[in-house]
């Protein structure tokens, strides 16, 4: 097939799992021996390579692209998400790769940026659109749901009228998949994507080479990778060591970074008495192997989240929140637990009084890790992948 992978992030720009997503589907679905041509947005028009995968930009179409580092003034932001909900100058910028490359599919995961105006421009080629969910931007400008430190329980007046554009248009779509059920149904009961078919397809990972379970080597290493903000919970994990203290055999490492220094140290500081040492930004292959289980706090309502799969790559048993699609990486009890969302008191039972005392129950945990891994195998997930293009087309044709 050839195929017009359309990305709102890839790497190396952008940040979190969304780019590394979409890498994972290029790469992935090059490997099937696909023609594959992605297209992402940057500050200049041009084509370069990441990796092993060819990647055309083509200049913002919308005042600005850069929503990741960049703060903007309310003014600039606004006109941005009304532009997102059709901006003519995407159809434009994007046509002439339709034209040239003329594909069997076009593929668009996520659509900040490149916006909903690039399903027009396929279907009025005749070409089936499926769409790739890896957030909640189509129905939430804040693209999460979460606001004022709490879940969102349906869709704001704001989200309403800052997405008016952006449901009807996914009635082009012919097929779209999440990452996980949860994430899929959240719009599909929103009325979105009406006239497509839908899957649930998770987010790829590389095999580990080499990686075997880590046995545990003196006090219980619990680990934490990710960004530190209020909405990631890790302050739930700073209760529950603070509540183990120092007599809980445990040491806690914390990997990434904050945007507020002021809220960092603050969480620093309520982790208490208990052993903590701040990694900083690390890169997952120095982090995972000092840890003995990885926690996933999130208190916002996660689609998928890469961070449960990349530990179990690891053979990491992984204890997350009940929050969003996270915890449907895991088997409970066979891979690792769940807790309830911001409920430290579960989690510190989990820590102290069933991973760490246990310690070849653990081990069986991290070697399940390994094995359920294989799940997410970015040959595994690009086969489920050109499964669904292929009755996506095939459905699409006569329509």
């Amino acid at each position: 097939m050839k195929i017009l992978l359309v990305c709102s992030a890839f790497p190396p720009r952008g940040k979190g799992g969304g780019p590394a997503g979409s890498y994972m589907i290029a790469n992935g679905l090059l490997a099937q021996g696909h023609d594959v041509r992605v297209i992402t947005v940057g500050d200049k028009a041009g084509v370069e390579r990441y990796q092993d995968v060819e990647v055309h930009i083509i200049r913002s179409p919308n005042v600005y692209w850069d929503y990741f580092f960049t703060k903007r003034s309310a003014f600039i932001k606004l006109v941005w998400h009304v532009l997102e909900n059709f901006n003519p100058v995407a159809y434009f910028r994007l046509r002439p790769h339709i034209k040239e490359f003329s594909p069997d599919v076009v593929v668009t995961i996520s659509i900040e940026n490149t916006n909903v105006a690039t399903w027009l421009l396929a279907r009025l080629h005749s070409t089936p659109v499926v769409h790739v969910i890896q957030s909640y931007f189509l129905a939430c400008w804040r693209g999460g749901f979460f606001k004022n430190g709490k879940n969102c329980t349906g869709q704001c007046t704001s989200c309403k009228i800052l997405s008016t554009g952006k449901k009807p248009m996914t009635s082009l779509v012919n097929g779209v998949f999440g990452e996980t059920s949860f994430v899929l149904q959240e719009h599909l009961k929103l009325g979105y994507f009406a006239n497509a078919q839908s899957a649930v397809i998770p987010g790829a990972m590389p095999p580990i080479a080499g990686r075997v379970p880590k046995r545990r080597n003196g006090p219980l290493v619990v680990g934490y990778m990710g960004v530190l903000s209020p909405h990631k919970g890790v302050d739930v994990l700073a209760d529950a060591a603070r509540s183990i203290g120092q007599t809980g055999n445990m040491k806690f490492i914390i990997g990434g970074t904050g945007e507020d220094p002021a809220y960092v140290e603050q969480l620093k500081k309520q982790f208490g008495q208990a052993d903590v040492e701040f990694l900083g930004w690390v890169k997952p292959e120095n982090a995972y192997p000092l840890f003995d289980v990885l926690v996933v706090p999130s208190k916002w309502k996660e689609p998928f989240g890469r961070i449960v799969v990349e530990a179990l790559a690891y053979g990491v048993p992984v204890i997350c929140a009940r929050s969003g699609g996270i915890s449907e990486s895991l088997i409970e009890g066979k891979n690792g637990y769940t807790f309830e969302s911001g409920n430290h008191l579960e989690l510190t039972n989990l820590l102290r009084d069933v991973i760490e005392p246990n310690e070849p129950a653990r081990l069986i945990l991290a070697e399940n890790a390994l094995k359920h891994s294989k799940t997410f195998d970015i040959s595994t997930i690009s086969n489920r992948i050109e499964d669904f293009l292929v009755r996506t087309i095939e459905n699409s044709k006569g329509k």
